[in-house]
């Protein structure tokens, strides 16, 4: 019997280079200090504890985003919508920790 488990996580991770980092989704309550699995979108991701500032540039992963939506949304499809990319995630989500910095507000 196949379950999808309801619950998930957003987590910066680096790009292959280390340079560059998206959020993405997993399944689960919260990270458990793994060094790799695979995100809700399906790209195979390494992990680490990721900075504060980390959390704040790495973009949202629009893939994680709309599979996230359509699931909520009691569809049962696992394929992104044709609108995943017509529209830019929100990168000012909620899981953003609270600094307390008004740095790049306006």
């Amino acid at each position: 019997m196949e379950t999808t488990e309801r619950q998930h996580y957003w987590l910066p991770v680096p790009d292959r280079t280390g340079f560059k980092w998206h959020r993405h989704a997993f399944r689960g309550k919260h990270w458990d200090g793994r060094a790799s699995d695979t995100s809700v979108c399906g790209k195979p991701c390494a992990m680490a504890k990721p900075s504060e500032l980390d959390w704040f540039q790495a973009p949202t992963c629009p893939g994680c985003t709309e599979l996230l939506i359509t699931e909520q949304a009691g569809t049962g499809s696992t394929e992104q919508p044709d609108t995943a990319h017509a529209e830019q995630p929100d990168t000012g989500s909620a899981e953003q920790p609270d600094t307390g910095s008004a740095e790049g507000e306006h």
